[in-house]
């Protein structure tokens, strides 16, 4: 995570902490969604394909893409679940726009059955800063 961005989310949450809860303050917010998507199993192994591709790009390419995180359920390998972190919700509706996203959307809308998207306040998200090679923890 770049440290722009850390630096606008700490600022932010601080803000908030510190009962600056104006509208400012509050349109910074980072924004945190999870997405249950249930698969057609004929088209499971190219909508895993295109998803991985879209998240990398996503993160790679979007500032205001903080992480995207998707698993499948051990027993039910067609339901898969998104975990999505924006630095803002301006930061997911250009997400939404971004050509990755949008071929990703278009290319995959016949082999997802089911959406819902879950709106989320976040209590604390931490990880660690070179993932399975482990380096600073970082928290927001």
């Amino acid at each position: 995570m770049g440290k722009a961005i850390t630096l606008a989310i700490a600022a932010a949450i601080l803000a908030l902490c510190v009962g600056r809860a104006d509208a400012a303050a509050a349109a910074e917010k980072p924004m945190v969604r999870i997405a249950e998507l249930e698969i057609d199993p004929a088209q499971l192994d190219a909508y895993k394909a295109l998803l991985a591709e879209e998240q990398e790009a996503s993160v790679r390419l979007e500032p205001g893409v903080i992480m995207l995180h998707s698993v499948a359920i051990a027993d039910e390998p067609t339901r898969i679940h998104l975990l999505e972190v924006y630095a803002s919700r301006a930061a997911y509706e250009a997400h939404i726009k971004a050509p990755h996203f949008v071929h990703y959307k278009l290319s995959t809308e016949k082999m997802v059955r089911s959406l819902r998207l879950i709106e989320t306040e976040p209590i604390l998200l931490c990880a660690k800063s070179k993932g399975l090679a482990g380096g600073p923890v970082a928290c927001f």
